[in-house]
């Protein structure tokens, strides 16, 4: 494709066999030359990334206003999901001298079709020609009247569409509405907070219809059962509109957390100031890796913690913005949206606000919300207690939560891998146990015999998955599980009962 949209070039080109689809945008025409020209290369680049998932090959160029894409075979449902496609359509093409050629092919594609129904001819025309668009307009329907039993301009049976510029004519043989926005990775990156809830996967979706990559924090409560319909619908996302963006998934494992603190009552405002906990992590991911605000799927007074006044006060003293694209939004509009994107079915989990259900307070104080993040000032996650995986990871992770583990009967004769701090390995491990972290893993595993059995293990099993899906590609015969598991079956093999 020519950098400088010049496309004169392709329109001798054999189409046979081939589909031709005309893809129009909105907001990306009013940028500058500049912008329009980066963003719409983003947009093919998001195009191809579409229907390359899809096992389809597409060429492509542009005139102002306009991509067209030339396909091996049909692209409908890849183009229908790519950030930025305002609409699209398949087109037939040709080039005309005259008038008198665009209405012969009208004639022949249409007569048949309109043959007792009404219709209606839609013309769109740029150039320069001796005619004007509703011109052309009166001369399809003089052509195609006496086939029909009339012409309808409101509400006609069979609407005929044609795009005109200069010395062609897209005849079109469809329409199809795509998301609109802007083209996902022509804005700056966010992180998302998304749960297994309805509404986050619903905000992180806004907001990358508005050209952010949004990566994903997830604060696992109840791992594995939260994680994998956290996974569900981070999977929904990303399998059908991360198209020309693979996100970093962060996920992080608090059962210390509500261990310690929460369940031992140091959180008394809960339903406010474990949301701030987590407002906390994300700005850290926020300044290490350089992301430009955070997304909630907060909604105004839809839950306890999400009054005006909680939410002010959460916002208080943040460094980077927090984006609540759903805020004046209603539940029955999320659900709706939900089932549109299609990430509703996978979010069956509910708020983490039915927690605090017993003690909620809907307009906190300043002083209150400062009492319990004193409290839990000293908490800080461990290395072992967060896991990072690709969104084209999600699937093999998935599989390795559901079919990888090992409860009852640990393999003989393994190499144990305490994934967990150091702490929690110098106080007690299996004879043998080797410590490893994500940073050093790589390197242990380069010497060792990949016909023994490993068993990798952490405080919940959550980082020893990940990294036992990542050692069986490896050729690894590997197992994962967590620190209650090991420690029941070493203390059984040692006779302590």
């Amino acid at each position: 494709m020519d950098n400088k949209g010049n496309s004169n070039l392709y329109w001798n080109q054999d189409l046979n066999g081939k589909k031709l689809y005309l893809i129009r945008y909105s907001e990306i025409g009013l940028k500058g030359k500049s912008t329009r020209n980066s963003m719409e290369l983003r947009l093919i680049k998001n195009i191809k990334f579409a229907l390359k998932k899809n096992g389809i090959h597409g060429e492509f160029f542009r005139e102002r206003g306009r991509i067209y894409a030339v396909t091996d075979s049909s692209a409908e449902n890849s183009l229908i999901d790519v950030m930025g496609i305002k609409s699209f359509s398949e087109v037939l093409f040709m080039a005309f001298r005259a008038p008198e050629d665009i209405l012969s092919e009208i004639t022949r594609l249409f007569s048949d079709k309109v043959t007792g129904k009404t219709f209606a001819s839609r013309v769109r025309r740029s150039g320069t020609h001796n005619f004007t668009s509703l011109e052309m307009d009166r001369m399809i329907g003089d052509a195609l009247y006496k086939y029909s039993s009339g012409i309808n301009l409101s509400e006609p049976d069979v609407e005929i569409q044609v795009e005109i510029r200069d010395n062609r004519a897209f005849i079109i043989k469809n329409w199809f509405d795509g998301p609109g926005g802007l083209p996902l990775g022509t804005e700056g990156r966010m992180i998302s907070l998304v749960s297994g809830g309805i509404d986050s996967p619903v905000a992180t979706w806004m907001m990358m219809r508005r050209g952010s990559p949004a990566d994903m924090l997830f604060i696992s409560m109840a791992h594995p059962v939260d994680t994998v319909e956290f996974l569900k619908a981070a999977g929904k996302l990303y399998d059908r509109w991360y198209n020309g963006y693979d996100p970093d998934i962060y996920m992080l494992d608090i059962t210390r957390l509500m261990d310690q603190y929460l369940f031992r009552g140091k959180l008394k405002y809960g339903n406010v100031s474990f949301k701030k906990f987590i407002y906390n992590m994300a700005e850290k991911l926020c300044k290490e890796k350089n992301y430009c605000g955070i997304i909630t799927g907060e909604s105004s007074g839809q839950v306890s913690s999400q009054t005006p006044e909680n939410l002010m006060e959460l916002s208080r003293g943040m460094e980077f913005p927090v984006h609540r694209p759903l805020i004046g939004m209603d539940k029955d509009w999320i659900i709706s949206t939900a089932r549109e994107i299609g990430t509703f079915e996978a979010t069956s989990l509910g708020d983490f606000c039915s927690l605090f259900s017993d003690t909620p307070i809907t307009k906190i104080r300043k002083e209150e919300l400062e009492h319990d993040m004193n409290n839990i000032a000293s908490y800080e996650p461990s290395e072992s207690e967060i896991t990072k995986i690709k969104g084209s990871q999600i699937n093999s992770f998935m599989e390795s939560l559901s079919f990888h583990t090992v409860k009852d009967s640990l393999p003989q004769h393994a190499v144990y891998m305490d994934m967990r701090d150091l702490k929690s390995y110098e106080t007690w491990h299996p004879e043998g146990a080797i410590h490893t972290n994500p940073a050093k893993i790589g390197k242990q595993v380069e010497s060792m015999d990949r016909n023994q059995p490993v068993i990798l293990y952490c405080k919940k099993g959550l980082q020893s998955a990940h990294f036992a899906s990542r050692l069986r590609k490896l050729g690894f015969d590997a197992y994962f599980t967590d620190e209650k598991t090991v420690m029941k079956h070493t203390l059984k093999h040692e006779g302590v009962s």
